[in-house]
């Protein structure tokens, strides 16, 4: 039997990045799983003694918090702060970008879409530095964008790890519709590698064996 790797697997920088952050700070919380990869947070709590909180009322319990990988809402982040927590944000940048074009769009008046899961905490922190509620919405494709008042001015933004060829069909169903588009390339170059390698072992395997948590949207 003939075992194969993928040309390009394992974690991302800004996963990577955030394990050495909580490494770094023994004694503290995540908001959130740090990650979503189970064995991983088992080992930092096992090891480095970081342990995990899911609300902001157990985060708020603990002197030093680390922020998620995938970020939190923006008014959660500002609670923290502004109890005095000591705060290590370990959101990856590529996650803090599509934060910040949202914030600086809508407060420009633009309309939001966020192409993604609304569900993922990504996805829910990102819409949260909207200064428009009602002119944010989060779609998962082409089709759920004629119910949606849209007025003329939009731009749109990706989760970090949604497909290239699904957001194409997005903006080019958006630039149809609407008199200024700005589309905003926000999906992680790591994200796109890690598919077309999977893509191109799988053409030629027989088995494929993906490995990964079941949360998570790169799996």
């Amino acid at each position: 039997m003939k075992i194969e790797l993928a040309k390009s697997y394992g974690f991302c920088y800004g996963v990577k990045r955030a394990i050495d952050i909580a490494e770094k700070n023994p004694k503290s919380v995540t908001f959130g799983p740090l990650i979503h990869n189970k064995d991983e947070i088992n080992r930092l709590a096992n090891n480095h003694n970081v342990g995990l909180v899911e609300s902001l009322d157990e985060a708020l319990e603990h002197d030093t918090v680390i922020i998620r990988t995938h970020g939190i809402t923006k008014d959660r982040l500002q609670r923290l702060k502004a109890d005095g927590k000591k705060v290590i944000n370990a959101t990856c940048p590529y996650v803090t970008t599509p934060q910040q074009i949202v914030e600086k769009m809508s407060q420009e008046g633009y309309t939001i879409v966020i192409f993604g899961d609304e569900k993922h905490p990504e996805i829910q922190g990102v819409a949260s530095y909207s200064v428009a509620a009602e002119r944010t919405f989060t779609v998962l494709d082409e089709s759920e964008l004629s119910a949606l008042p849209l007025g003329a001015k939009v731009a749109l933004v990706a989760q970090t790890t949604r497909k290239p060829d699904a957001y194409q069909a997005i903006a080019a169903e958006l630039v149809v519709r609407v008199q200024e588009l700005r589309v905003f390339n926000t999906i992680c170059n790591a994200t796109f590698e890690n598919q077309e390698a999977t893509e191109e072992l799988a053409k030629k395997s027989d088995i494929m064996i993906i490995i990964g948590g079941k949360n998570s949207s790169n799996t």
